[in-house]
């Protein structure tokens, strides 16, 4: 007697072969496609100019300098808490669009669906349709299919390439790493980075494709938490295309009680996550729209309403009408309008200057030979600004005292010390302060350094600090 073999916990995968359906939301996805990928792959070649000294590239994440440059604007090491606020407004602005219309990010905006697209385009190309795609695959192989199989996959590998190199370029000067990878000096960081993108996006995008959206994207598991009875989705009405008949010597029989739906598998074969919509609401689903473009293509063809398959809500398939303005929807537009608001406004009004001073505590304080108390100081001065500025350094709040910087031999008519720094520099100096013995008090004394750009009075920065005593 043979033992049973003992049952596989997971189902075999099947290779999906989606059908590719011209209509009204594939052109809409394509656009997207095409200005995702424009951005993403010429954005780092975009030159624009900055003051002498600074890279021309219009967006630059400059790690060495803890710098990144989008633009006109520069964010500085100091504004590193911005990460968090966009990623704050990012994850709102997802469960927003959530709340509103599903998985509309996942179906034309997520990374995933814009170069799975390129790569079945370029699968389509070289194999024909999808029948034809079919039937290759199951052909034995041959000079002309090892041929196509190659070219498919070296072009998949050409835009993986691009895509790494596209990102690296966002870290470096573009046109100068260019020509380091072509005559092999390019740095170690940069073609690991070049390799581990190309490989990745060639296994995402080329073989695991839906497996992505279904196995390993944690938003498919946990949309579900953020829908509700109003959340526009891709749908099936089965009020309307129940019962299904193909026959269509019985649809055109008055007598007979047949629905919209002739049960063609349109739907299902164009779809990308390979489901059938007509089973209801499923997480494979991505709400591309793929569906609704097969059926209404067919509907169309047969003169009939196209209305089965469409973006609609649950309540509107009970028959009832979709409320736009809803607690969850308002909450979360709300939250991402102050994220995004609070950006807008610290970008708008953050000062281009920041002054940091730091007090020496070894000694405390030092006596001179006159009788004055000195102590010594070190600042840090960060000029935001897009050029090069003098400033002048005064101190508030202890009378009869001088003030020097260490290295500076220049002074203004009220005896400041003035200091230059250059535009997007990171300058420090030592100072030494010192109070005359006739105005010594014992104790420590609250003081605050103030820095003032002499070309306009209002750019200005201030640092409390203490001075000591015995």
């Amino acid at each position: 007697m043979s033992e049973e073999q003992p049952s596989s916990l997971y189902s075999d995968w099947k290779k999906i072969y989606p059908r590719y359906q011209t209509g009204f939301f594939r052109r809409l996805r394509w656009s997207l496609v095409a200005l995702f990928l424009g951005i993403y792959y010429f954005l780092p070649a975009l030159r624009w100019q900055r003051a002498e000294g600074l890279p021309d590239q219009a967006i630059l994440f400059d790690l060495p300098a803890r710098k990144f440059y989008f633009f006109d604007l520069v964010i500085w090491p100091q504004d590193i808490f911005l990460l968090a606020v966009i990623l704050i407004a990012a994850a709102l602005a997802l469960f927003f669009m959530t709340a509103l219309a599903g998985r509309i990010f996942c179906g034309y905006m997520c990374f995933q669906t814009v170069w799975t697209d390129l790569f079945l385009y370029v699968e389509k190309l070289f194999e024909g349709n999808r029948k034809q795609r079919m039937k290759l695959d199951s052909s034995e192989w041959t000079l002309h299919k090892l041929y196509v199989k190659v070219a498919k996959h070296l072009v998949w590998l050409l835009i993986g390439m691009a895509t790494g190199g596209a990102f690296v370029f966002y870290f470096a000067d573009a046109p100068t790493l260019f020509w380091q990878f072509l005559d092999g000096t390019a740095p170690i960081p940069a073609w690991f980075t070049l390799i581990f993108l190309t490989i990745t996006t060639y296994i995402m995008a080329g073989i695991a494709r839906e497996q992505v959206c279904i196995y390993m994207c944690p938003y498919a598991r946990f949309q579900g938490a953020m829908f509700d009875e109003d959340s526009l989705i891709v749908a099936y009405h089965p009020e309307l295309g129940e019962p299904r008949e193909s026959n269509r010597r019985i649809r055109e029989n008055k007598e007979s009680k047949t629905g919209l739906c002739i049960d063609c598998n349109a739907c299902v074969t164009v779809c990308p996550t390979g489901i059938d919509i007509r089973d209801g609401q499923q997480y494979e689903c991505i709400t591309c729209g793929s569906c609704i473009d097969a059926c209404n293509t067919v509907k169309d063809r047969m003169h009939m309403k196209n209305e089965l398959i469409r973006y609609t809500s649950m309540r509107e398939i009970q028959g009832e009408k979709t409320r736009w303005f809803r607690p969850r929807v308002l909450i979360y537009g709300t939250l991402l309008a102050v994220f995004l608001g609070g950006i807008a406004v610290y970008l708008a009004f953050r000062p281009p200057l920041s002054l940091n001073v730091i007090k020496h505590r070894q000694p405390i304080y030092i006596t001179q030979s006159d009788g004055s108390i000195q102590n010594n100081f070190t600042i840090r001065i960060l000029n935001m600004h897009t050029q090069a500025r003098t400033f002048s350094l005064e101190v508030d709040g202890l009378a009869n005292s001088s003030l020097s910087v260490v290295a500076i031999n220049k002074f203004d008519k009220q005896n400041r010390p003035l200091i230059k720094v250059a535009s997007g520099a990171v300058m420090t100096f030592t100072i030494y302060l010192k109070q005359s013995q006739n105005s010594l008090k014992s104790g420590s004394q609250a003081i605050t350094f103030k820095l003032i750009a002499t070309d306009d009075p209002e750019i200005e920065d201030s640092y409390d600090s203490k001075f000591m005593r015995p």
